[in-house]
């Protein structure tokens, strides 16, 4: 079975179990509940603080500058091929379009690596916080009363501004909470 598969009949099964839960009179309001995981790990204070130093560094500056250079680069041959293209030779054109087409690369790689150095940084803040996010949510749960929470990925469609259904926006601040 491959792993679509096994993921629709998780899903189905938990549709299955959610229904038959509800109509036996099971589950009630309050019982289940709704968190966007990576979400609240995202936008916590201490994330935004670690996305402001990297927003800061020397080296996301510099990535930034060299994009802003090869775009402006660019730019000026992409204008300057279609104001003097018609009169240009034929061997000055395909230098111009070589050079569009690398800097078209050079572009393509270094979106990909700012990209990576984003993605790095959300996957190390996402690490670092996971423990106290597993102690806030279970706090939270137990609070609460909550039988089931489930991964918003995993839900089709829900009441986002439902404090009972949502529980990510408390979660955030339970977490900015923890770190002062």
């Amino acid at each position: 079975m491959n792993l679509n598969k096994i993921k629709k009949l998780i899903l189905t099964s938990l549709g299955v179990f959610l229904v038959v839960s509800v109509q036996a009179g099971e589950l009630k309001d309050g019982d289940i509940a709704v968190l966007d995981v990576a979400g609240s790990l995202l936008s916590t204070e201490y994330a935004k603080q670690q996305d402001e130093e990297l927003q800061a560094s020397k080296e996301w500056k510099e990535m930034q500058e060299d994009v802003q250079l090869k775009v402006n680069e660019f730019n000026e041959i992409q204008a300057n091929l279609e104001k003097e293209g018609p009169t240009m030779s034929e061997e000055e054109r395909m230098d111009a379009q070589k050079r569009l087409a690398s800097l078209n690369q050079d572009l393509q790689f270094l979106n990909q690596k700012m990209q990576g150095t984003v993605q790095e940084l959300q996957r190390l803040v996402q690490n670092e916080q996971f423990p106290k996010f597993q102690k806030v949510v279970t706090e939270l749960v137990r609070a609460k009363g909550i039988k089931m929470v489930l991964r918003r990925e995993a839900v089709l469609a829900v009441d986002e501004g439902d404090p009972l259904l949502n529980l990510t926006p408390e979660v955030v601040e339970l977490l900015n909470q923890t770190e002062e």
